[in-house]
């Protein structure tokens, strides 16, 4: 009871030096008015109460719908404007066939890959003739040596067949020569429109593209990318339709010289098949990674080298090296892992080229 009753006189006593505060604070105010002061304000603005979270990870849907919300960027934009920036943002994949990348050949440009391409076919079907005369001239020597031929017709045997082997190397080198030049000079001007049309893109998009691109990664796609293409479409074009030549050519005069020796040997085609359809989607595939990290480190020297004095300023320098130094790694190891497959494919074939020398020789001895 004693407790009480003190307790009660500390809150009387308590609220009585309140009220007395106050009218000292009223009256001072009074006084700052008549001054024309403005008053301080005596109450504290109450602060609501923050709701309580849930801490456990399942949050109610209407919960989850509103954070969707907050994450889209666009969501404060109308529908149609919406619609047209996340168009213009998005990047699908697209999947070209050979054929499309001549589609900015002109008629000039036509004309010129279809008179290379059969310069490119003649230069390959020239090479196994070679091998005929080569025979022949051999067979030639080997029945003068034996005394079954005179001296007079051996020479005329072996100018005729010089003259040959002259009319097949001026053949060869006039075909091979437009051939080449023909697809490099349209390798070169599909190469630079299909530049062009990617910059003329390029300033066409939003600038929220180049948010989600990156500076970096747009020179080395107009650099990397355009000159694999122009490789594709200029002398490596001419290279593998002299190499079909060649190869057909080949197997249509060994079939008719000794088809039984080239049955027997074409067992070799399917080694190569098989080799080079396995290692080659595999050689495609870490080049592919080796370009995408080139050109993600492209973006982060792009972004530096901008705001080079920001970096210097906050002491930067070895973060941004280190982080450029990563996608470099990651595109030696892609590069090493493709060379080394393409090595070990090219030792394979030539270990494919001399066990058919020795099949060859076995069989025909």
């Amino acid at each position: 009871m004693a407790h009480a009753l003190e307790t009660e006189k500390q809150l009387s006593s308590g609220s009585s030096s309140d009220g007395a505060s106050r009218d000292e604070i009223d009256v001072a105010d009074q006084e700052k008015t008549m001054l024309g002061q403005t008053p301080f304000p005596t109450q504290i603005p109450e602060v609501p109460v923050p709701p309580l979270h849930r801490l456990d990870s399942k949050a109610p849907q209407q919960g989850q719908q509103a954070d969707g919300e907050e994450k889209d960027p666009l969501a404060h934009l109308p529908e149609n404007e919406a619609a047209i920036l996340r168009r213009q943002l998005d990047i699908p994949p697209v999947k070209l066939s050979y054929k499309d990348l001549y589609r900015y050949a002109t008629r000039n440009d036509l004309f010129i890959i279809a008179l290379s391409a059969l310069c490119a076919i003649a230069g390959g079907a020239i090479m196994p003739l070679m091998t005929i005369i080569f025979g022949t001239l051999a067979g030639t020597f080997s029945s003068f040596l034996n005394g079954t031929g005179s001296s007079a017709a051996f020479n005329q045997k072996i100018g005729h067949l010089t003259l040959y082997f002259v009319y097949l190397a001026i053949g060869e080198f006039v075909t091979i020569y437009v051939s080449t030049v023909g697809f490099i000079y349209t390798g070169e001007h599909i190469s630079g429109k299909i530049r062009e049309q990617y910059l003329a893109s390029i300033l066409r998009q939003n600038i929220g593209y180049f948010d989600k691109l990156g500076a970096g990664e747009i020179t080395t796609r107009i650099t990397a990318d355009t000159n694999l293409v122009q490789d594709g479409i200029s002398e490596k074009v001419g290279l593998t339709l002299t190499a079909v030549a060649t190869f057909i050519t080949a197997y249509v005069i060994g079939y008719i010289k000794y088809w039984k020796l080239t049955l027997i040997l074409t067992s070799t085609i399917v080694a190569i098949f098989f080799t080079m359809g396995g290692l080659g989607r595999t050689i495609t595939k870490w080049n592919k990674l080796s370009l995408a990290s080139y050109a993600e480190g492209g973006t982060v020297a792009e972004e530096v080298i901008s705001s080079i004095r920001n970096a210097t300023a906050f002491g930067t320098q070895d973060k941004l090296a280190k982080e450029y130094d990563v996608h470099l790694s990651e595109a030696e190891n892609a590069g090493f892992k493709m060379k080394a497959i393409l090595g070990s494919m090219i030792g394979f074939l030539m270990c494919y080229v001399y066990l058919t020398y020795s099949l060859s020789f076995w069989q025909g001895r």
